[in-house]
């Protein structure tokens, strides 16, 4: 965890890909008072029981907030997963990013595994 942290303060402060969020959010924001169903489901990633800025920045310049990765999409999972388990994991190579196949905050799926017709190529977003 404390690596993750010591990464993200090296990142540059101006994200690749941002989403804007209604409103201003605090630094203390609950983002689950909104976002309820990210920890609804039969496989709830464990990350969600830390904060969202784990893998999320929210940037506020004004009136409107920002949200984006806290990492390339590419590379985010690894963050905390290795990617040597991931080879062991899959029977078959695979291609892509892992949120290509698999929800980042849970799913009715086992292993985090999106619906199969939702297995398809993600655009870069923050979802």
């Amino acid at each position: 965890m404390l690596t993750l942290l010591a990464a993200l303060a090296l990142l540059p402060t101006t994200p690749a890909s941002a989403v804007e969020h209604p409103g201003i959010l605090h630094q203390d924001e609950n983002c689950l008072a909104c976002h309820r169903d990210k920890i609804r489901g039969q496989s709830v990633h464990s990350a969600m029981v830390t904060s969202c800025a784990v893998c999320h920045l929210a940037q506020t310049p004004g009136d409107m907030t920002t949200m984006s990765l806290a990492m390339p999409r590419e590379q985010i999972c690894f963050a905390c997963h290795e990617k040597a388990v991931q080879a062991r994991q899959h029977s078959s190579p695979t291609k892509g990013t892992c949120v290509d196949c698999h929800d980042a905050h849970a799913s009715a799926q086992r292993m985090l595994l999106r619906d199969p017709v939702d297995v398809r190529p993600r655009r870069a977003d923050v979802h």
